[in-house]
């Protein structure tokens, strides 16, 4: 649970005035040394102390809030700044002792430089025996957070140097009205993380002081202030905490109804502590007259009213007092606090006693504000139960309670003043019950004696009855004595439960105790008697006459009863019966079994023997005679006849008789073309089922009571005088769901008048050709179908009788796909499948189950073979944590994805891994193949590119009409490009100067020629040789004038006459230079 620490120094503040009276801590030399009331320092501790240093007396820590925060680390842990490890400078050989290098990390905090934004250290943490100095991003950032404490784990924090001008208390205050939580508690955390503290300048927490008795302040508020440290001299946050304390200040005593003298305040010493000592308010402080004025400094960071009301306060504490208040320059007000700090002590009372006052204290009071107050005591709860209580002066400071009754009550009260200023309080007052004097519980104990006879074993011994003025706490049984050996383990009940085996007399101790621990007791007897134990009484049954040739008989002795239990039984011939013949079985039993038999009379004994040896004897005659009656005459009715269909009969045999009287019969079939049912066969008249044509002889066997017996035969003939067609029944229409791996067509149920002898089951044609039939169970009543796909399969069945009339009967059954069937994935396995074991199958279900990790579970639905290869393929689908299957194309993928980075995590490379059917749309234009998983596309769609060069999945993404021309247009564009740098090449390449080309003129023809030459007989700078071998190879005549006629499109006349000769005479000097050149 989260604790946000707040205003710490208030604590210091409220308990600041009594830390003089126990300790009076001085700094010398720069140390901290003790000087203690009683006893002084020893030099071992002096010495101990200037080892280790001290706090610097020029006010390098004057911003540390001296208050250590337990199990507390930053608000924001490793985010709130940088953490830097302690570690001392290896002055010295031998390690320093814990609050040494504790008490040298603190120093050292407190003496790095501080800058104004970002101290350089800002708190100091203490975890697990190591310093850290903490360089804080922000204030809000290091304020102490409470967390939970941990077993052999030490947390304690220290806030030294606060970032920026801000102080400690300030951040503290503000974050509690942020929070809403409550002040720094009065605890032992001030400085307590060293082990020694006498050594490090202030007194154990434990030590007992001489100035002041334990009942003049409780515990806690000692330990509490002997834990306070004096002040450096320049340390101006300890004087703004601590600037109360006087060396020499004597504590007054007060409660609520000897208030203190104002300004006065009665803090209380612990929370809803009756008893206080009076301290100045926030604001003020104690003069060398022991009187409240007012301080130098403001407290604006712990007071809750207003500098103004602070001021008013001293100057009516002043006024009061008949002395002129001491006021140092207190600064301007700026804004007048309009609450009220009321405080109202909780009071408990005593019955009888009913009468109590509570009174309410205001900051600031009546005459310190010159207002005048209103009160209004409001009742907030009370004991349950009827209305009670008055209350007195409800419209006063101090309101009077009286008749109340035992409980809390809660009251409130509100005060306002005229100028609009309000505050309001709560108290409770508990009500105890009345003292009382204790008197001893009354010990009963029902029955005090009883006598039980067993074999009741059972008692019970009731204390419930005992009584108390208060409440009875517990009931001790004990056993004060009893039989030798009866040593229970009694409960301690109110009502005790007792099985009591073995007789004799028992005493039992009852002793109680009440809620003060005061007991009584009580004894009671219990006597348990012995039973009688009476003999038991024999008794072997009645006498038993046999007629031979019945030689057996049973002898019944359970008639013979004992008073507990008959634990022996033995039976035997007297002895005037030794010499007769006779077989006797189980007789250590009651039932004694004899046979072999004589004519004669026998007798026998029966002897029983109970639990404690006593026994008893008896005697039971048995009388053989010979044959006096004939034995039985068996009368199995006439032979008799019957027509199919009719194919039952009933054989009579109540005709049988005997002398004395038939005790059993029995039916039996001796042959006959089938074997035939026959109902109720142990009776006189049977009914004989299932009969077909042909002969059947019956035997009816007859006894009477003597076992006689005798036997008779009748015939029934089965006979068809007219053949009816059979009536197939192919088994009704059904509908099975996949993967169900075949389908049942019963025609069992098919019947004939005689016999139905051929079964012919046959595929219809609006059937699904799917489907392979087992065997010949085409031709059975029950056809199996295997191979079984999604769709609806019809067969005819087809029965014959022996004379072949027929009968068929059609039956539909619906094959619904399997629901599973998106969701199942398979796996080729490289291992044939007539070498895989099942051992390895395990292996890969285990490894593939690692793959999907643990949440996900594989349900193997089938091991099957690829008819290709003989590879084996496992069929499987995938379940969530909810039970619910995943979908087969995830898994797929998730799968592939990881076996692709190492397949051979399954021991062995796997061939191939696909959902069962393909799910693959084929990007809306196309067909998934269900066996090579290629998309078949439709009409002008084609795979993209990254089919052809990556892994990805098939698809039908492209149209080939957008490919075709964007292979044109990109066709044009290379044109384009390959163009463009054609041309800026050509154009940055400079042309070359040829030489002036010579004129030649043809010897004998220049007359001729000289007109055309004069015109223009020179090339143009333009041309080249190049230009003139291309012409020179393109013509194929020699004569010159020829080239001319040509040239001039066959004539020199007309009206380009002009221009055709001048392009005639330049192309003829032209050619003219080519010979030359040739």
């Amino acid at each position: 649970m989260e604790r946000v620490w707040t205003l710490g120094c208030c604590l210091l503040l409220a308990a600041g005035s009594m830390a003089s009276a126990y300790a009076d801590v001085t700094t010398q030399n720069g140390m901290l040394g003790s000087k203690k009331t009683h006893k002084e320092t020893s030099s071992a501790d002096s010495s101990s102390v200037a080892a280790t240093g001290g706090l610097s007396s020029t006010g390098v820590c004057s911003r540390m809030l001296r208050h250590v925060f337990e199990n507390a680390t930053p608000r924001d842990e490793q985010q709130a700044g940088v953490f830097e490890e302690y570690k001392p400078q290896p002055d010295s050989v031998e390690p320093l002792e814990e609050e040494a290098y504790l008490w040298n990390c603190l120093q050292a905090c407190c003496e790095k430089p501080r800058n104004v934004t970002t101290g350089s250290c800002n708190v100091v943490l203490v975890f697990k025996g190591k310093c850290y100095h903490i360089r804080c991003q922000s204030n809000e950032a290091c304020l102490p957070k409470q967390r939970v404490r941990l077993p052999n784990e030490k947390v304690q924090m220290v806030l030294v140097n606060p970032v920026g001008e801000a102080t400690w208390p300030q951040l503290l205050k503000a974050e509690a009205a942020k929070q809403n939580a409550e002040i720094l508690p009065y605890d032992e955390a001030a400085l307590n993380f060293w082990k020694q503290p006498r050594r490090l300048g202030y007194l154990a927490r434990n030590q007992e002081t001489p100035v002041y008795e334990d009942d003049d302040f409780p515990l806690a508020d000692k330990r509490m202030n002997q834990l306070i440290l004096q002040p450096d001299e320049n340390d101006v946050l300890a004087n703004e905490e601590l600037n109360y304390y006087d060396q020499n200040a004597k504590f007054t005593a007060c409660d609520l109804e000897t208030p203190c003298p104002p300004p006065q305040q009665c803090v209380p010493l612990q929370p809803n502590a009756v008893r206080g000592v009076c301290t100045c308010p926030n604001g003020f402080i104690w003069n060398k007259q022991r009187k409240c004025v007012m301080a130098a400094i403001p407290y604006s960071s712990y007071l809750t009213s207003s500098n103004e009301a602070v001021q008013q306060d001293a100057v009516a504490a002043a006024a009061s007092e008949n002395s002129s208040p001491e006021i140092a320059a207190a600064p301007a007000k700026t804004e007048q606090n309009k609450d009220i700090v009321v405080s109202v002590m909780s009071k408990e009372v005593r019955l009888p006693e009913q009468e109590v006052t509570l009174a309410a204290f205001t900051v600031p009071d009546e005459q310190t504000s010159d207002t005048k107050y209103k009160y209004l005591w409001t009742l907030i709860s009370q004991p349950k139960g009827p209305m009670n209580g008055t209350i007195s002066d409800q419209s006063k400071s101090k309101v009077k309670l009286s008749n109340l009754s035992e409980g809390l009550y809660t009251f409130k009260v509100t005060v306002t003043g005229d100028n609009g200023t309000f505050g309001e309080a709560t108290a409770n007052v508990t009500v105890l019950p009345e003292n009382r004097i204790n008197q001893p519980p009354q010990v009963i104990i029902s029955p005090r004696e009883q006598i039980i006879r067993q074999p009741t074993t059972n008692a019970i011994l009731d204390g419930s009855t005992s009584t108390d003025d208060d409440k009875i706490t517990n009931w001790h049984w004990e056993v004060i004595s009893g039989p030798i050996g009866y040593q229970p383990v009694l409960p301690e009940v109110n009502t005790l439960q007792l099985d009591l085996t073995s007789p004799g007399n028992y005493t039992f101790k009852l002793t109680v105790t009440d809620s003060n621990n005061i007991t009584n007791s009580t004894t009671a007897t219990i006597a348990v008697l012995k039973e009688t134990d009476y003999a038991p009484v024999a008794n072997a049954g009645d006498a038993v006459i046999l007629y031979l040739p019945n030689n057996n008989v049973t002898l019944n002795g359970t008639a013979s009863s004992d008073d507990h239990e008959i634990v022996a039984w033995e039976w035997t011939k007297d002895a005037s019966d030794e010499a007769k013949a006779v077989d006797m079985q189980n007789t250590r039993t009651p039932y004694v079994q004899l046979s072999n038999l004589e004519e004669g009379m026998y007798t026998f004994v029966l002897k029983v023997t109970d639990g404690s040896g006593q026994s008893s004897t008896a005697k039971v005659h048995v009388f053989v005679k010979p044959p006096t009656n004939s034995p039985p005459i068996a009368e199995a009715g006439t032979n008799t006849t019957t027509s199919l269909p009719i194919n039952w009969v009933l054989l009579n045999g109540s005709e049988s008789k005997d002398d004395i009287g038939i005790k059993s019969y029995q039916w039996r079939q001796l042959s006959g073309p089938n074997n035939a049912v026959i109902l109720m066969s142990n009776s006189s008249i049977a009914n004989a089922t299932s009969l077909t044509l042909g002969l059947y002889e019956f035997e009816l066997s007859v006894a009477d009571e003597n076992n006689n017996t005798a036997t008779d035969t009748t015939w029934v003939k089965i006979v068809q005088e007219r053949n009816a067609p059979p009536v197939a029944n192919a088994g009704g229409d059904h509908s099975i769901t996949l993967p169900a791996t075949a389908i049942y067509f019963n025609g069992s149920k098919s019947w004939d008048d005689l016999a139905v002898v051929k079964y012919i089951w046959t595929r219809e044609d609006n059937s699904l050709a799917a489907g392979v039939v087992v065997a010949d169970t085409d031709k059975q009543p029950v056809m199996i179908l295997t191979n079984l796909v999604q769709g609806r399969y019809v067969f005819k069945l087809t029965v014959s009788d022996d004379q072949g009339l027929t009968s068929s009967d059609t039956v539909s059954v619906n094959v619904h796909p399997d629901p599973l069937l998106i969701h199942l994935v398979q796996m080729t396995l490289p291992m044939g499948v007539s070498v895989l074991s099942q051992s390895e199958l395990d292996s890969v279900v285990q490894k593939l189950q690692l793959l999907l990790g643990d949440e996900n579970k594989i349900q193997v639905r089938e091991l099957k073979y690829d008819l290709h290869t003989d590879a084996a393929v496992l069929v499987f689908y995938v379940n969530d944590g909810q039970g619910k299957p995943l979908n087969g194309l995830h898994v797929e993928r998730q799968l592939r994805a990881q076996l692709q980075k190492d397949a051979s995590i399954l021991g062995a490379l796997f061939v191939d891994i696909r959902t069962t059917v393909c799910q693959n749309d084929c990007s809306g234009h196309g067909n998934c193949n269900p066996t090579t998983r290629a998309c078949i596309c439709e009409a002008f769609w084609m795979p993209s590119a990254g089919y052809f060069f990556s892994n990805q999945e098939a698809n039908c993404d492209w149209s080939i009409l957008y490919v075709f021309v964007g292979v044109i247009v990109g066709c044009l564009l290379l044109s384009g490009v390959f163009w463009g740098i054609a041309c800026a090449c050509r154009q940055s390449k400079k042309p070359r100067l040829r030489q002036k080309v010579q004129k030649y003129a043809l010897i004998g023809n220049q007359d001729e020629e000289a007109a055309s030459y004069s015109r223009n007989t020179s090339l143009t700078e333009s041309e080249t040789d190049s230009d003139v071998l291309f012409e020179t190879r393109t013509k194929s005549n020699g004569g010159l004038g020829k080239h001319r006629s040509h040239n001039h499109n066959g004539g020199s006349s007309g009206g380009s006459g002009g221009s055709s000769g001048r392009d005639g005479h330049k192309l003829m000097a032209q050619k003219l230079g080519r010979k030359i050149k040739a």
